[in-house]
């Protein structure tokens, strides 16, 4: 009895030298074919079971094999072709590292199309549509109201005041801080030269402001606002930059006023040749009488006798006639002025002196909306084009004159475009959608 014990703890003691006996580490490193380069996270199984592992970092790996027999590997990486290889028994006995090189091969994906994110909402109501906006550096000034009513005055054929107005200031993230309701119909929202908005009622104006969590109006009447915001266009260090713009003349002044020493000098005249003539020229059309009275009012005021004819005859009412449009913007520390009537962007430095003249030749493109827009965070100048119910928009290099790619707006007939920060906004809604005017913007960087 005691022989059979001690033979059992000798069998029970050599057990796990006859189970390590059994058991084979295979050894070897896995590299490109073409560089001889240790390839990183390769995958190896032994085929026909659940056996893999992964190289390291210098390309070696370790397998431990149950059995000393012949396998099969297979070894495989992204970007490689895959491989196998035969280990004889024998080879798995000397234990010699096995070395696997894999060649290098394109890897095909799937076929994506990438398509740009549509339109974002802004600001919807199911109650209130957005008559007008404004962005600035306090966030987007809304204008919404309940109901638009049409002025058919004489004067104002199909002008449209808004009825029961509000106006709400959005934070960056477009999130309501705060609203206010208007005193009186309002028409629009505009802004001065430092880009303060102002809300232009019926009867008089308000500057707005975000004042300790409200919004505030502090009101100016409209004579101020016409005569003394609405000119002033810009600034730059010490001057306002403005214009005596009249939609009833085909030519006027771009000016800077001295803030400090109080006076203006003239930037640059804008004319648009061809209207000035056919201003001009109705003097020739006039009777005896009327012309004996355009030259007593010229003696009186120091006006040419022809331009009184112009406006004697209403010329400025004329289907032929069309006021000029040559705005002026600050790009970097550049007064640029697009003279679509030279085909130039004449340009100036902040003392006035000037740069150059860049040829333009987008105006002449009859898809142009005769608008251009810029952004205030870059001074990026767009101009805007439409066809085919489509509008879109294309930089122009201050510098060249040549334009960017095209921008689409996805949304057909889009209103009251604006850029600001790389983002085009607009009011839009559905055709035959009960849907009230929304306000959307869409990335067009």
């Amino acid at each position: 009895m005691k022989c059979r014990y001690s033979i059992t703890l000798v069998a029970f003691a050599l057990l796990p030298v006859l189970v390590a006996a059994q058991r084979t580490v295979l050894r070897g490193g896995v590299r490109d074919a073409a560089t001889e380069r240790p390839l990183a996270g390769a995958h190896v199984r032994v085929k026909g079971t659940q056996l893999v592992g992964a190289t390291n970092a210098d390309g070696a790996f370790e397998l431990v094999l149950p059995r000393p027999r012949a396998v099969v590997l297979e070894v495989s990486n992204v970007g490689y072709a895959g491989e196998e290889r035969s280990i004889a028994a024998y080879d798995l006995a000397t234990g010699e590292p096995i070395l696997i090189r894999l060649m290098p091969k394109p890897v095909d994906l799937p076929e994506v199309t990438i398509q740009r994110p549509a339109p974002e909402v802004v600001y919807q109501r199911d109650d209130l549509h957005v008559g007008d906006y404004l962005t600035n550096d306090e966030g987007v000034w809304i204008l919404t109201y309940d109901r638009p009513k049409l002025v058919h005055r004489e004067n104002e054929q199909g002008k449209q005041v808004f009825r029961d107005g509000r106006l709400h200031l959005l934070d960056t993230n477009f999130v309501e801080q705060g609203s206010v309701r208007l005193p009186t119909d309002v028409c629009r929202l505009r802004h001065d030269a430092a880009h303060r908005v102002i809300v232009e009622g019926v009867r008089s104006a308000w500057v707005a402001a975000w004042v300790q969590g409200e919004v505030k109006l502090d009101e100016i009447s409209l004579k101020t606002l016409h005569e003394q915001v609405l000119p002033w266009t810009d600034s730059i260090s010490g001057h306002l930059l403005g214009s005596n713009f009249d939609a009833t003349f085909p030519a006027f002044e771009h000016f800077a006023f001295d803030v400090r020493e109080r006076g203006s000098r003239s930037i640059c005249t804008v004319q648009d040749d061809f209207r000035m003539e056919l201003f001009r020229s109705q003097y020739k059309y006039m009777s005896g009488h009327d012309k004996v009275v355009a030259m007593d009012l010229a003696l009186e005021t120091g006006i040419d006798a022809e331009i009184i004819a112009g406006y004697m005859t209403g010329f400025h009412k004329h289907i032929y006639f069309k006021p000029p449009y040559a705005p002026l913007f600050v790009v970097g520390d550049t007064l640029c002025v697009f003279d679509h009537y030279k085909e130039r962007i004449r340009r100036f430095l902040p003392d006035l002196s000037v740069v150059d003249e860049v040829p333009i030749t987008y105006h002449r493109e009859r898809t142009w909306k005769t608008r251009l827009l810029q952004d205030r965070r870059d001074g990026t100048v767009y101009a805007v084009f439409a066809r085919n119910m489509r509008t879109w928009l294309r930089s122009v290099d201050v510098s060249t004159g040549k334009l960017g790619p095209e921008r689409a707006l996805d949304h057909p007939f889009p209103e009251e475009v604006q850029v600001h920060d790389g983002h085009a906004y607009f009011i839009y809604r559905p055709f035959g959608s009960l849907q009230h005017r929304t306000l959307y913007r869409q990335r067009i960087q």
